[in-house]
């Protein structure tokens, strides 16, 4: 019955984004997880627009596979042309005004939804899947799904799944009023296995030189979460040092959405100071507990951005 109840709030809720209520039903979890495999198997070019209240990108994505190994290109429309070049596990970065340089990773995340990537039934621990009927985006017909939490500490995301091919045409990241926070939208689709000749143009690339990665530091400053949202676990901790001062930093995510916490040493603040501002997507809240000031930066509402800073513990 809660499922059902849902289904229909969320129908009343979003008239606007012209579902079909007479469009027959689907299993949400599947076309997702039909999306996932879409995305890492097919042979695809994408162009699409990312979109914030203050901001506006556009990009190509271009995806192969082939013998086995993966290749992909991501190059910006707009302003000066930066691009972004995967071969199987080396991602490369060529930007202006900057040294190349090459990362170990088997994706490019940058400009894409997390969602593409998520595991869905890890997911479904924190999120209800509600399936919201039929849509067209970018002259395609698409299934439109409802992401949400079962709790208030996080934002919902709604998207929009090719039927046909299962690639993802549209993701919203709303907050909990159903404000746009951040949309990826595609505006040109294109499958074919003759894109496959890119890797040639690829392969001919030179490589920049491959970055040291950052190891997984304990942290100096002697510090840890004391408190998460369900589901979100530590993914890299690190220790820097900017003019003279150590930042520990630590980074979490649930799947879907991603914050990071940094921790210094107080310069001259009175204790319980905060800060606090919002970037579209991007909560940036700052307090100072003791002798420490805590900085959230993140995709969390500010309630669960607070709670979460308060609550870091320290040891001697």
């Amino acid at each position: 019955m809660k499922k059902i109840s849902l289904k229909i709030i969320a129908l009343w809720l979003f008239p606007f984004l012209g579902f079909s209520a007479f469009a027959d039903d689907f299993n949400a979890k599947q076309t997702l997880e039909k999306m996932a495999h879409a995305v890492n198997e097919l042979n695809y070019e994408i162009a699409f627009v990312q979109t914030s209240p203050s901001n506006m990108d556009s990009f190509r994505y271009r995806h192969i596979k082939r013998d086995n190994k993966t290749y992909a290109q991501l190059v910006t429309l707009d302003g000066e042309q930066q691009e972004i070049i995967q071969r199987d596990n080396l991602v490369s970065y060529f930007q202006p005004n900057s040294r190349a340089f090459t990362l170990n990773s088997g994706n490019i995340v940058d400009a894409l939804p997390a969602i593409i990537r998520s595991d869905f039934d890890k997911l479904a621990q924190n999120y209800d899947f509600i399936p919201l009927g039929k849509n067209r985006i970018a002259g395609r017909y698409a299934d439109g799904i409802r992401i949400v939490p079962k709790d208030d500490f996080r934002y919902q995301y709604l998207v929009f799944v090719d039927e046909e091919n299962g690639l993802l045409l549209r993701g919203d990241m709303l907050d909990r009023e159903g404000k746009l926070l951040d949309q990826f939208r595609v505006v040109t689709l294109y499958i074919d296995d003759r894109l496959k000749g890119l890797t040639d143009y690829l392969n001919k690339v030179s490589m920049p030189p491959l970055l040291n990665e950052v190891k997984n530091t304990p942290p100096s400053l002697n510090w840890h979460a004391g408190w998460l949202p369900q589901g979100f676990e530590s993914v890299r901790r690190s220790q820097d040092l900017f003019e003279g001062e150590v930042i520990d930093s630590a980074l979490f995510s649930d799947g879907l959405f991603t914050f990071t916490l940094y921790v210094t040493q107080a310069q001259g603040s009175q204790p319980n100071q905060e800060q606090t501002w919002k970037q579209g997507e991007f909560t940036f809240y700052s307090e100072i507990i003791g002798d420490k000031e805590i900085t959230f930066i993140g995709q969390l509402p500010v309630a669960a951005a607070k709670r979460i800073v308060q609550e870091v513990k320290f040891t001697n």
